[in-house]
């Protein structure tokens, strides 16, 4: 029984040492892969030209955000603009300003012209309405006078008719200014899909000039 008690113990303290190994040896390999990930990660700022491409970006994008009038370049690359290849990134970034708010423009110009459009059909079916409007009191006021059987059937058809188109005219007024509305958001959304999309490539571009 001694013996068997002997066996038990030392098997039960190797289990534990090779526990204890193992445990040691995966901290150790997961300290290591942390290591090897935060080194993978550490930022290494970009030089060169392609820092030089990247501060015209920014500038570029800074200003499409802010929504300036012109691009206002760091002074890091104003001092060498007598480069060619400066020159080149300067020309660049303007260009595409210049491209991007062309874009953006007529983007507005369509939504505009629709505006306009819907608009300009809204104010007839609202008039076509209130013309309708008075030819039905006139037609009522004269059906409600005593007259041959005939007329009176003849002023109740022009005034069933009258009313049909008169609540047609009111219904398209009614679908022309939901129209309008929904317009009116589309200018607001296009007006923030631009910021939006300036600030998230000035977010990129400045991420790559700190090497992320």
């Amino acid at each position: 029984m001694e013996a068997s008690s002997g066996r038990t113990t030392v098997e039960d303290d190797v289990s534990a040492a090779l526990r204890r190994a193992f445990g040691f040896a995966g901290l150790f390999g997961l300290t290591a892969l942390a290591a090897i990930a935060c080194t993978a990660r550490t930022p290494q700022p970009v030089s060169g030209l392609a820092a030089d491409r990247l501060m015209a970006q920014e500038a570029l994008w800074r200003t499409e955000a802010s929504g300036a009038p012109t691009i206002a370049f760091p002074a890091a690359l104003l001092g060498r603009r007598a480069d060619p290849k400066i020159a080149a990134l300067l020309g660049e970034a303007q260009h595409q300003l210049a491209a991007d708010r062309a874009a953006a423009a007529a983007r507005r110009a369509a939504v505009l012209q629709r505006i306009a459009e819907v608009r300009a059909d809204r104010d007839l079916r609202e008039s076509q309405s209130a013309v309708l409007s008075l030819k039905i009191s006139q037609t009522y006021a004269r059906a409600q006078q005593r007259g041959p059987a005939t007329d009176q059937a003849a002023l109740r058809h022009d005034l069933l008719l009258l009313r049909i188109q008169a609540a047609k005219a009111t219904g398209d007024a009614a679908l022309a200014s939901r129209e309008l509305k929904a317009l009116d958001g589309r200018m607001m959304t296009l007006a923030k899909a631009e910021h939006a999309r300036a600030k998230q490539r000035l977010t990129a571009v400045r991420d790559q000039l700190r090497g992320g």
